[in-house]
């Protein structure tokens, strides 16, 4: 999941979720991103799922979607088989520490 605002560009990898009292928290993996923790109440999953059902993008984005998931399918496999290994680094790849 990607968070792309004003204040912060953030490639979100979800660790784990828990429900505390109302809330429902997303935590972060802390492996990968920067530590961050998402609140949910029932209100905004309400919301969501209105906001959701009512986009005609969300119903395209749905039927679209296991075409989107055979393309992931392949370039992961592509790139297994075209993988040069870590012993061949280039110098001219910058280094992004939110990948």
């Amino acid at each position: 999941m990607k968070v792309v605002s004003k204040l912060v560009d953030l490639e979100l990898h979800i660790g784990r979720i828990e429900k505390k009292e109302r809330l429902l928290l997303v935590h972060s993996d802390p492996d990968r991103s920067m530590p961050a923790t998402i609140q949910i109440d029932p209100y905004d999953v309400l919301e969501i799922a209105k906001r959701m059902i009512m986009s005609s993008g969300f119903w395209r984005f749905l039927l679209q979607m296991p075409w989107f998931l055979w393309g992931y399918g392949k370039v992961l496999q592509d790139s297994k088989t075209t993988d040069p290994g870590p012993e061949s680094s280039r110098s001219d790849q910058k280094w992004d520490p939110w990948e």
